[in-house]
């Protein structure tokens, strides 16, 4: 039986960094360790197999009223590194200190807050999320410092499992690649609207942005290669039918004169969309929810979203991601409010890098800062983004991108994680499709090898 005892203040906030070590990344079940709380323990204690591990606390103990952690200050700024049992990990709270001993060892690097502070992603509720409903992401302590290509937490797991001995009984986990969709726009234009456009255009001239509002010699060319609103959607399937791997889409379901509303939940074609993915009959595939900007910090508007989502794909979602990564705890738990059981979202993803935002290649349970209790949101966090390759498109070579996608990779793929892919569908210009189809392929091929 593994056993810890901590100091007897922050226990839910303790709690819940043992659990997302031991049970959503390493594999243990929970019935094989308790975790108790005492006056007298100043540090992290760990004792398993007759042999006991201190890792010092270097965070909770200076801040032993609840929640008096969350100030901006107490967001690190100096990057050091943990030598021990031959890794180099990242210090965010601690000391580079690994004194070995007979019968166990004191380790300095404090790896449940280090691993807290990744996982509830708290700074960001001081850099913005909470006004905002999103920060910037340059802010982050993981990108200043250049460890955000490094799932971290999966490291510190990894030392704390080669603490225990063989005999513990670790879940085995298999790797995985996931291709998920935010579906932003994909109808296509009939003839009788290209017809329009060109008596438009030719008054007004073109539109400002021709990725999404065509040209009408753009319009043609898209409507010759897509004919229709599914046309899409089959480029993709194909691709996660030739590879047999899991493939998420997440629809927008705004109403006709709504903000964002490319596309209606109503319409025809995109009720056809959803008929014929579910007509595949295929259990790699999920149709999820993703809401629109316009539910940020409006709770009507996303109970009248959550009904529309639910009538178009015919269930109640189990599955979303959040728009533009416009969301903060409450949010979170309007998205909780959903269902009694739980669900999963896919939120943790840089806009302007591929990374690991909260440090992780495994899904995990969030934990809600401020009732202080673990979520039953399941947080899947996605890597790769289509649209960071397309930003860093000026700035960066093509080889140098794929260094970036090579390099995640290969990370999920040391700690037997998932791998999410995100692939938008909104794009309405032949060749820019064309053009991420071959990057999104080029990566789904290297993956799965």
């Amino acid at each position: 039986m593994i056993q810890f005892t901590c100091p007897n203040n922050n226990i839910p906030e303790r709690t819940y960094a043992i659990n997302a070590l031991l049970s959503d990344v390493l594999g243990c079940n929970r019935n094989d360790y308790s975790v108790q709380f005492r006056d007298d323990v100043h540090n992290y204690e760990l004792n398993v197999d007759g042999k006991a591990y201190t890792f010092e606390d270097h965070f909770f103990n200076r801040f032993v009223e609840p929640l008096s952690y969350l100030k901006l200050e107490n967001i690190p700024e100096k990057l050091n590194f943990f030598h021990g049992l031959g890794l180099e990990l990242p210090i965010i709270y601690g000391e580079d200190k690994f004194v070995q001993k007979e019968n166990g060892a004191v380790i300095g690097l404090d790896v449940f807050a280090s691993t807290f502070f990744m996982l509830t992603r708290w700074e960001e509720s001081l850099l913005g999320r909470e006004e905002k409903g999103d920060c910037d992401e340059s802010q982050l302590f993981c990108v200043r410092r250049g460890i955000h290509q490094r799932p971290i937490v999966n490291e510190y797991a990894d030392f704390i499992r080669r603490l225990l001995p063989s005999d513990v009984s670790l879940s085995m986990r298999n790797y995985e690649v996931v291709l998920s969709h935010d579906v932003d726009g994909f109808l296509t234009p009939s003839w009788f609207q290209i017809a329009k456009d060109i008596v438009k255009q030719t008054i007004h001239g073109a539109p400002k942005n021709k990725v999404l509002n065509l040209t009408w010699k753009e319009e043609i060319k898209y409507k010759r290669a897509f004919p229709s609103a599914y046309s899409q959607f089959e480029l993709y399937t194909a691709l996660t039918e030739k590879y047999n791997i899991p493939e998420w889409f997440y629809f927008k379901v705004c109403g006709k004169g709504e903000t964002e509303a490319t596309y209606l939940f109503d319409d025809k074609q995109t009720i056809d969309v959803v008929e014929k993915l579910k007509r595949k009959n295929n259990p790699n595939f999920v149709l999820g929810f993703h809401p629109s900007q316009n539910v940020f910090g409006k709770k009507e508007q996303w109970d009248k979203e959550v009904s529309r989502i639910t009538d178009l794909i015919k269930e109640t979602p189990n599955h979303g991601r959040n728009h533009h990564l416009l969301y903060n705890h409450e949010t979170l738990s309007m998205w909780e409010s959903i269902s009694n059981s739980p669900l999963d979202i896919s939120n943790c993803v840089f806009h302007y890098r591929q990374g690991f935002r909260s440090g992780v290649c495994v899904p995990y349970h969030l934990f809600d800062l401020y009732q202080r209790q673990e979520m039953s949101l399941v947080e899947h966090p996605c890597q790769i983004m289509d649209t960071v390759i397309r930003y860093n498109g000026k700035t960066k070579s093509d080889d140098e991108r794929w260094c970036d996608i090579q390099t995640v990779v290969e990370q999920v793929k040391k700690y037997q994680g998932e791998l999410v892919l995100t692939w938008h569908i909104y794009i309405r210009n032949k060749k820019l499709i064309q053009d991420y189809y071959r990057w999104c392929e080029k990566t789904v091929y290297y993956a799965i090898q």
